[in-house]
């Protein structure tokens, strides 16, 4: 009769290490990451891709109550964007990974620890006015509001931008993201965008591949251009001095959509540059030069 192994063997340590790789493929019972917490700052992006040999049909994650949807990358695996919103509370949070193969299924738990991010404020002085609207502009401040919110409810169930992001408009970069306002002494909401100077009518270029699912004309945001990149990423283009594509047309990378201008509530030329994933307000230039599973 066979011998057991000892418990400290090699022989027995492959043995273990070989059944709970096939039971993580193949078995129901949650695999947890063994790698450190994924470490993100607020306002940030991470990219995740499963390390999972068997080619899966699926995958879908949960994280702070929303989906995260998967692509399939060119050599077979799975990977996602995640995005962490500005005003995100630092701290651990789990982020539940399910995934399907044939009539078999799985999970993998991961840990992310957001980190901290350093936002400065700004005072401006505008004119009273542009600060404290009169009920008629705050109409339709809300209504617009509102408009621009739902267009984020529903995005492209595929992935449509092509490697990296592009700065759309060369320029100075004014470092405002983030930025805690306060207008005339009242605090205002955080900027969400960054915004880039530059002459009036300098071009603006997609900095994606994807949908152009709005085009209009609002009261803080002049004339806009939003784009949905797929998968619940969208980025976004504001006081514009003129838009030159229309809505459901789709653009490449490089594309040409725009001029800069001051249009809407601006002080002076420059482009209002914005990015929202999985409804997180992030910074667009942590798309920028980053390697992105494709």
């Amino acid at each position: 009769m066979p011998q057991p192994l000892p418990i400290n063997s090699p022989a027995r340590t492959r043995a273990l290490i070989c059944f709970l790789f096939f039971f993580s493929l193949f078995g129901n019972t949650p695999v947890f990451a063994e790698s450190p917490p994924i470490q993100i700052k607020q306002g940030d992006i991470f990219s995740l891709t499963l390390q999972l040999e068997a080619r899966l049909d699926s995958a879908i994650g949960k994280f702070l109550n929303q989906e995260i949807r998967f692509y399939e990358t060119a050599d077979k695996r799975y990977a996602a964007l995640i995005g962490i919103d500005l005003d995100q509370a630092p701290g651990s949070h789990s982020m539940e990974v399910t995934w399907k193969k044939g009539e078999t299924t799985g999970t993998e738990s991961y840990l992310v620890e957001v980190l901290p991010a350093s936002f400065g404020t700004e005072s401006l002085k505008l004119p009273k006015g542009m600060v404290d609207l009169d009920p008629p502009t705050l109409a339709r401040v809300e209504k617009e509001q509102r408009q621009q919110k739902e267009i984020f409810d529903v995005s492209i169930p595929r992935k449509l931008w092509d490697g990296p992001f592009l700065r759309p408009v060369e320029g100075t970069i004014a470092g405002t993201f983030g930025l805690r306002r306060i207008m005339n002494g009242q605090p205002r909401n955080p900027h969400t965008g960054e915004d880039i100077k530059a002459p009036e009518g300098t071009s603006v270029t997609a900095s994606n591949t994807g949908k152009v699912i709005l085009v209009g004309n609002f009261y803080f945001n002049g004339h806009s251009v939003i784009i949905d990149h797929g998968l619940d990423l969208f980025s976004m283009y504001f006081h514009l001095l003129k838009v030159t594509v229309k809505e459901g047309e789709i653009v490449k990378k490089g594309d040409q959509i725009g001029a800069v201008g001051q249009s809407g509530r601006a002080t002076g030329p420059h482009l209002h540059w914005g990015m929202r994933l999985n409804g997180a307000r992030v910074n667009p230039f942590s798309l920028v030069d980053k390697s992105l599973a494709d």
